[in-house]
């Protein structure tokens, strides 16, 4: 499952370079990142179906949002590490 997401996320990557012209790595660390919750959310029977459709759409959004901002820091991180 985490290799889909991966792969997923790398054609993202792939879509956006051809359009803009220079490499971007963006998409398959957060979609590496989604897919590690899904991971880790799975053997633990994390599963919220019976709540309301509000309730488990903030969740997904949560998460969603969460994920987006830690990717957001680490490439900041590096950027900051690899700059000249």
């Amino acid at each position: 499952m985490w290799i889909t997401f991966l792969f997923s996320g790398a054609l993202h990557d792939l879509a956006v370079s051809l359009i803009k012209w220079q490499l971007i790595v963006f998409f398959t660390p957060w979609f590496g990142l989604m897919g590690a919750l899904a991971l880790v959310s799975t053997p633990k029977r994390l599963s919220y179906t019976a709540a309301p459709w509000l309730v488990r759409a903030t969740t997904n959004a949560l998460l969603l949002g969460v994920s987006l901002m830690v990717t957001f820091a680490l490439e900041n991180l590096l950027a900051q590490h690899w700059a000249v």
